[in-house]
């Protein structure tokens, strides 16, 4: 009985030791103070992926140009708005909707596609993170500016009301970091985590307003329900709507606010567990 009583002490003990949320808060904290480190993994990682092709980075804008023409020229009669308001809607929602998906399907993999650096090098975990994070970042610089000239052109006019779209941006890149956090070490524990979320976010890109104008389907009815519960409909929300002239929803602030709330209680509680078995994990 005492043997036994000793053993669950033990183990509870440890259970105790390996859960470490203020090791989870050092390794950002740690690893976002090195950004010399990750914005040079970053570039790096950007000049290879395109060191190859004859026109580079400008892959970026041509492929970004190329979807939202299509989506402008087929779906723009099925909208309410103007053809050039429907234009300008596509391209600022699928600009920060890019920067959104890529922080999803990059973070799943964020932690496995530096297995040797995790393995042998001492660093914060986090650095991979804000790597990942910096390279979509670049990508999504790189549309928004080609997303500002477009609606220039298209004769749209800002208002101070765009200003609103900086803090919305500031939280939702605060929730990049947790939500990479998260999928990085549940993915590297387990694999099925990737492929759920690769059938997820194709169903995300058609119940995210970016083919179609929420205003325009209010009615009440399961559309509307997978819209509204769909996170990245009132990420784009907040962040588009005050680029287009609109004052966001103030519902789609609170929603945001409660998510960037539990997706940091999450993020640390997965890195407190996670953060001491990962290299084992890999």
């Amino acid at each position: 009985m005492t043997l036994k009583s000793s053993v669950t002490t033990t183990t509870v003990g440890t259970n105790r030791v390996n859960f470490d949320p203020l090791l989870a808060i050092r390794d950002v904290v740690d690893g976002f103070s090195r950004r010399s480190l990750w914005m040079a993994f970053a570039i790096d990682q950007i000049q290879q992926r395109y060191r190859r092709s004859r026109i580079g980075f400008a892959w970026i804008i041509v492929s970004y140009l190329i979807f939202v023409g299509s989506i402008s020229l087929f779906f723009g009669n099925f909208s309410d708005l103007a053809h050039r308001h429907f234009t300008a809607y596509v391209a600022i929602n699928y600009a920060i909707f890019q920067f959104l998906m890529a922080n999803i399907s990059d973070g799943c993999a964020v932690f496995r596609s530096a297995k040797t650096w995790i393995s042998s090098t001492p660093l914060p975990h986090s650095i991979h993170v804000f790597k990942s994070i910096a390279r979509s970042l670049f990508v999504f610089v790189v549309c928004l500016i080609v997303a500002f000239i477009v609606l220039l052109v298209l004769g749209q006019k800002f208002s101070p009301v765009a200003l609103l779209s900086i803090p919305a941006f500031i939280v939702l890149l605060i929730n990049a970091v947790f939500i990479q956090i998260t999928f990085g070490y549940a993915a590297a524990r387990y694999r099925d985590v990737d492929y759920f979320m690769q059938s997820i976010t194709r169903i995300l890109f058609f119940t995210t307003p970016i083919l179609w104008v929420r205003d325009e389907h209010m009615k009440t009815g399961l559309r509307l329900a997978l819209s509204e519960f769909n996170p990245f409909t009132h990420a784009l929300e907040i962040f588009s709507s005050p680029l287009l002239g609109e004052l966001p929803d103030p519902k789609s602030w609170i929603i945001i606010g409660w998510l960037t709330i539990a997706n940091c209680v999450i993020a640390i509680c997965v890195a407190g567990v996670s953060h001491r078995r990962l290299a084992f994990w890999l």
